[in-house]
């Protein structure tokens, strides 16, 4: 399936006109003219966001452990599809070789999908809960029931994270686009510099999104070291 990623590069923007140009530009264009703006980077990560994605689990039967687990299954083959077509999306990515493309979803995609989990837990139900989906919420006391409780507990801290730094939409956004980025072969990529590229740009919006709340460098730098610490805590729980 990740093989069917096609690639189709990006459109490079143009290069910013001279004023004489501009100028030249605003005297001839007339209103029946087209003109395309290019949306800042957090405006398209907030079109590009998955829509909720159901687990289809029937919480009017008695619950049983299989069939916990097996709409989980299903939960996460259909958050898998949602992955792959976010990063499909997500500007930079189609402009990586499509061996890289491949890579980089390999190593992150169950960070992506538990991270976003984390979200959903936080902004629906306080982080008291985890919420997998809007028919498929567990509290504490259905996670001790489950066969995974030593996971979910793991899982949870997430949420938890995320109420403690009251995490902001534009920050979640820029971090969960850094995730599918935060881990490569020891060897490298093929498209190495276009990614480190695009990494960059990534932190540089992250840190636009924490200067939106916080104020002076300190405090800046402070709130950045906590973001990041929170997205390195997914590889102890994955």
């Amino acid at each position: 399936m990740l093989r069917a990623l096609d690639v189709v590069a990006l459109q490079q923007p143009a290069a910013l006109p001279n004023e004489s140009q501009t100028l030249v530009q605003r005297l001839s264009f007339s209103p029946s003219q087209d003109i395309q703006f290019i949306p800042p980077l957090i405006t398209v990560l907030q079109s590009i966001e998955p829509e909720v994605v159901y687990a289809g689990y029937d919480n009017t039967k008695p619950e049983t452990p299989s069939a916990l687990l097996t709409s989980l299954n299903h939960l996460c083959e259909r958050q898998l599809l949602c992955v792959v077509k976010w990063s499909k999306s997500l500007p930079g990515f189609r402009n990586l070789h499509i061996d890289d493309q491949i890579t980089l979803i390999q190593y992150s995609w169950m960070s992506l999908m538990v991270f976003a989990m984390g979200w959903r837990s936080y902004k629906h139900v306080s982080g008291q809960m985890l919420y997998f989906a809007p028919d498929l919420i567990l509290n504490e006391q259905r996670m001790k029931e489950s066969s995974f409780y030593s996971l979910c507990l793991s899982m949870w801290q997430i949420p938890q994270e995320f109420v403690k730094l009251q995490v902001s939409c534009e920050e979640f956004l820029c971090m969960k686009a850094l995730l599918l980025l935060n881990t490569i072969p020891l060897e490298g990529l093929r498209s190495q510099n276009q990614f480190d590229d695009m990494r960059s740009s990534y932190i540089r919006e992250l840190v636009k999104a924490i200067g939106l709340r916080q104020k002076g460098v300190v405090a800046s730098s402070q709130r950045f070291y906590q973001l990041t610490k929170l997205m390195d805590s997914m590889h102890d729980i994955i």
